[in-house]
């Protein structure tokens, strides 16, 4: 590990008995910088910055110091090395003797980030731990989607630069970034919808004609009106999207998934509602919505609330750590306990590929940790394997899970 990594600050000397500390804190700096950090986390983070003005130092130092590439990278670095953070209490001898050694070498920039980088090497279990079976570069998803206009016609979208795609009903549909924005405020006429494709291993923007932001994950579509007309705002949705809904008390926001709506006003959540997927998910992160089934069934949701809707149309309602279900929008995948059937589902998705568990037991390994989304599989590959339990093995665009 370089010692000229941007976030290795001079500092006091760490105890050893801070080094369980050390890992704990640096996990929480981790997510505070990622933005998905929980309330409960959030507390134990000021409760550490207060205990001394060299720790609010530390902390500042590594959140402005720092660009926004160099903190992703710092990022990176970190969740790598948090995957080999499983303590195997009986080789504490073993690993205390090089963390001895390593503790002369920097004994004066000792950091609990740079703790964190001596974990790496030290909390790994003695048993080797395998490489992806086949060197295979498998990319992630990339900005790309189908739009279908009212006419019929089609339009392939990716990341090149267009001005103007098209121009109905007075209008305009430009070109933004890696999305695309309708323009114009005339509400009088006909109403028309454009639909929004995205396919697997791909991802895609859409500011619709209020101002609300909708971001698409992968195999997901969108069909919605080219203009709001009326007293509501109705789109319809297959797969995931985050909304950013944009407030008018006037005109409620509306999506409907399969027969299901959520209602709002303005606010910021997640939706998950896959054809091939028994459940659907609303999770609120501001605001407040109005979860209602296609038999009328309602429910309201609070912030860090999720609203389920089973196979059977029943609804439920459960705290969650809003984190889990929305870093995606933000380049990160966030597991918390997630058994390997339902991690390999997303991994379908956005890397485009099949998925064959050989083992119906490495179905239910459970997995926690935080991954760039933008990552090669094989990144991804060398976090899961690290737990011991499962190997991949690569052919072609299809992945064999197997018990080690």
């Amino acid at each position: 590990m370089s010692l000229n990594d941007p976030f290795l600050i001079e500092s006091k000397i760490w105890k050893m008995e801070n080094l369980e500390k050390g890992i704990e804190v640096s996990q929480l700096i981790v997510k505070d910088l990622q933005g998905c950090i929980s309330r409960e986390e959030k507390v134990m983070l000021d409760k550490w910055l207060e205990e001394s003005p060299e720790n609010r130092e530390v902390y500042h130092r590594v959140q402005g110091r720092v660009n926004r590439d160099e903190r992703q990278g710092i990022i990176r670095q970190l969740n790598k090395r948090a995957a080999w953070e499983r303590v195997d209490r009986n080789t504490k001898e073993y690993k205390h003797s090089i963390l001895r050694r390593c503790m002369r070498y920097a004994a004066t920039i000792v950091l609990p980030l740079f703790v964190v980088g001596i974990g790496f090497y030290l909390t790994r279990d003695k048993e080797e731990i395998h490489p992806v079976a086949e060197v295979v570069t498998i990319a992630p998803g990339v900005t790309k989607a189908e739009l279908v206009l009212a006419d019929g016609h089609k339009v392939i979208l990716g990341t090149e630069t267009v001005d103007s795609l098209a121009s109905e009903g007075g209008v305009n549909i430009v070109k933004d970034g890696n999305g695309v924005s309708y323009l114009g405020n005339k509400e009088e006429g006909d109403l028309a919808y454009n639909i929004m494709r995205v396919p697997r291993g791909g991802e895609f923007k859409v500011r619709l004609q209020d101002g609300t932001l909708v971001y698409m994950n992968s195999e997901t579509e969108l069909k919605y009106p080219v203009r709001f007309v009326g007293k509501e705002r109705r789109v319809y949705l297959s797969g995931e999207a985050y909304f950013e809904v944009q407030r008018d008390t006037a005109k409620p926001f509306i999506v409907v998934m399969n027969g299901n709506e959520v209602r709002v006003l303005g606010t910021e959540f997640n939706v998950r509602s896959y054809k091939d997927e028994k459940c659907q998910f609303t999770t609120l992160v501001t605001g407040k919505v109005l979860l209602t089934t296609s038999d009328r069934k309602c429910m309201e949701l609070l912030p860090n609330e999720q609203g389920i809707v089973d196979p059977q149309g029943e609804l439920r309602k459960e705290q969650v750590d809003v984190a889990l279900y929305t870093a995606w929008k933000d380049g990160n995948f966030v597991f918390r306990k997630q058994c390997l059937e339902n991690i390999m589902e997303i991994v379908e998705r956005w890397y485009d590929l099949k998925v064959t568990f050989e083992d119906e037991w490495c179905k239910q390994v459970s997995f926690s940790g935080n991954v760039e989304r933008y990552d090669d599989f094989s990144k991804l590959a060398e976090m899961l394997e690290a737990t011991g339990s499962v190997k991949f093995k690569i052919k072609n665009n299809e992945i064999y899970v197997t018990k080690r």
